[in-house]
């Protein structure tokens, strides 16, 4: 009569023989029940050392063969039994599990689909539930290791790299793939060094690589030193940037306004400073008898990129009267570069110049007599900040520097300061 665990039936009453080293039928023998309670802890201990892991495989890496302590006698009786194996070699391809001597069945990871190569590692415990129905062992619990052959990703995969966008799964390969995972661009025949880490480039557009020296350097912000250009003078010219730029940081101002003339001429404005698609406007002129300066540049175009700051540029300073021979004039506006021109205290004094690039206005001239006012100040232009990245930048952007308005001119007093151009302050940097 067949014994084993498997047997046993969860109807209590047909228990009584149903294994034939446990007797517990009615009436039975007082000296038979040591006998059975001792072959019960013997059927539980077989069941507990096929499920705890001791049950080390034999075979070959795609036929694998198993001896249980319960004895399974038929795949009938194996349906539905949870086994603990412990594999003795790391799988192939499909394999299979024979248990007790019965056929082989394969080892599928869910129904239908077989373990892939490398799916059970030597010295790993897999617990496994065999189904008969579909004559397959389903692996229970434990992670299937997961490789990807070299061969799986090839140079034509990878050759419109630069193109992909971050975005779900490619797994066409087509000569314009749409997406990508960060994962596949990891698996490579040649795998990256111990000290080298993947990164994506500034426009996110490509991967490349860097040692941990080379990222601490830029987490440390000890990278390249950035390249200074100031432009000073131009009408639509036209900036290039350095090979390897990533960003840049712009400054920009425009001109400042001419100080007004001493009697009867008003200083001219200064001219706007242009940065492809950023602006800074020019200040006012000053004016002549007024006691308000020229007003400074404001109201300029923010353009492609990150704006940091805009200031207005400041007023010129009004001039003073001429009663007993006072001859003051205005003094120039100021933005974040300083630089405003003085004005003069003296009979028939000529402004003085905004400070040269400064984007300052120009001083105003005094009257040579009477009761007028003197020549107000001119108005400084507008100041602006901001941050570009390469892919913003382009290949080139055109500028203009505003050029600084000219001052009054005398009219019975003194000539008005000229305005200080503008300036553009372009710092590049790097990886």
């Amino acid at each position: 009569m067949t014994t084993g665990l498997y047997i046993w039936s969860k109807t209590a009453g047909s228990n009584s023989i149903a294994d034939a080293s446990i007797n517990w039928a009615e009436g039975q023998a007082p000296s038979t029940v040591n006998d059975s309670a001792r072959a019960m802890m013997a059927r539980i201990a077989e069941y507990r050392d096929d499920v705890s892991g001791s049950l080390l495989t034999t075979g070959g890496s795609t036929a694998y063969t198993i001896f249980t302590n319960e004895n399974f006698d038929s795949l009938a009786h194996l349906d539905k039994q949870t086994l603990t194996i412990c594999a003795h070699v790391t799988s192939g391809a499909s394999p299979t599990l024979s248990v007790d001597g019965l056929t082989a069945k394969p080892i599928q990871s869910s129904t239908g689909v077989a373990v892939a190569a490398g799916g059970l590692v030597v010295g790993t415990q897999y617990r496994l539930t065999y189904y008969n129905t579909a004559g397959e062992f389903i692996v229970d619990g434990a992670p299937l290791a997961q490789t990807v052959p070299d061969a799986a990703i090839t140079n034509a995969k990878l050759a419109n790299m630069a193109a992909w966008t971050l975005k779900g799964n490619n797994t066409s390969g087509s000569a314009a793939p749409g997406d990508f995972t960060i994962d596949a661009l990891m698996v490579k025949a040649t795998p990256l060094a111990a000290d080298e880490v993947p990164i994506w480039d500034a426009a996110g557009t490509a991967m490349k690589k860097a040692t941990l020296a080379t990222l601490a350097t830029l987490i440390l912000g000890q990278g390249a030193a950035p390249t200074v250009q100031r432009f000073t003078s131009g009408t639509s010219q036209t900036y290039t940037p350095t090979a390897g730029m990533v960003r840049i940081k712009g400054r920009i101002t425009g001109g400042g306004g001419g100080g007004g003339g001493g009697v009867t001429n008003s200083g001219q404005t200064g001219g706007t400073t242009f940065f492809g698609s950023w602006t800074a406007i020019g200040g006012s002129g000053g004016i002549p008898d007024i006691s308000a300066g020229g007003a400074g540049g404001t109201g300029g175009a923010n353009g492609t990129g990150t704006l940091v700051a805009r200031f207005n540029g400041g007023r010129g300073t009004g001039g003073t009267g001429g009663q007993s021979a006072v001859y003051a004039s205005g003094a120039g506006g100021n933005n974040p570069f300083g630089g405003g021109g003085g004005g003069k205290s003296t009979s028939g004094g000529t402004g003085n110049d905004g400070a040269p690039n400064s984007g300052a206005g120009g001083g105003g001239g005094t009257i040579n007599a009477g009761t007028q006012n003197g020549g107000a100040g001119g108005g400084a232009g507008e100041y602006v900040e901001f941050w570009m990245t390469a892919a913003q930048v382009g290949a080139s952007q055109t500028y203009t520097v505003g050029a600084g308005g000219a001052g009054g001119t005398p009219g019975g007093g003194g000539v008005g300061g000229a305005g200080a151009a503008g300036i553009i302050i372009i710092e590049e940097f790097y990886i």
